[in-house]
């Protein structure tokens, strides 16, 4: 696999998504969040991911950080804040946009605070660039095959970037961490920017 990857400048793409299936029930705490599942079966998949969202409470040292106090870790592997998990459901996408907050459960500032693990298959139809979008507020991390594509850690506001990643041919694991913890407004958006001749994702095999 060839990696190479590069900031692209500039917004203004747009990306379609074909509409799933119904989706699977949420299932309830205690989840298994190890592993990215299987591969799916490409003539038949369902395009979407699957989420895991966590809920953040108001006294997490990571939350609503002061501006004397200890960055937060970079590494979305040494964080905490998807350790316990709230719900799971299929997200067809993940362009969720500005003043989104899905996760409440009358703790103390709900909804302020949460994390979402995301994760789903892509593949590439011939060799060549993968391209995305993210914007997020605050951290957010993409990661295909184990290896960080894009990274975007600590508190900030919501803007878009796009990205591109030179890949073989081939089926890989996709993963996306997401976190709000302090500004005002939440946001968070991913979209694939590839067309579907290039680029595929789709819900995971389990």
């Amino acid at each position: 696999m060839r990696w190479t990857t590069l900031l692209l400048v500039g917004c203004g793409y747009e990306a379609s998504f074909r509409s799933p299936p119904p989706p699977p029930p949420a299932e309830p705490p205690g989840l298994d969040v190890t592993g990215v599942g299987e591969p799916p079966d490409w003539q038949t998949c369902q395009g979407g991911w699957r989420g895991i969202y966590s809920n953040l409470t108001v006294h997490h040292p990571d939350v609503d950080p002061r501006p004397l106090d200890p960055p937060a870790a970079t590494d979305p592997a040494l964080l905490d804040w998807w350790d316990s998990p709230s719900y799971e459901q299929f997200d067809p996408t993940l362009d969720f946009g500005q003043n989104w907050w899905p996760v409440d459960e009358d703790l103390e500032d709900d909804p302020a605070y949460f994390a979402v693990y995301w994760h789903a298959w892509v593949r590439m139809w011939q060799s060549g660039d993968f391209e995305f979008q993210l914007g997020s507020a605050d951290d957010s991390w993409v990661y295909v095959d184990g290896q960080p594509i894009a990274s975007r850690p600590g508190i900030q506001d919501f803007t878009r970037v796009d990205y591109a990643v030179s890949l073989d041919a081939g089926q890989y694991p996709i993963e996306v961490w997401f976190a709000h913890r302090q500004t005002p407004t939440d946001g968070f958006s991913f979209r694939s920017l590839s067309s579907e001749d290039v680029a595929s994702l789709c819900y995971p095999e389990f």
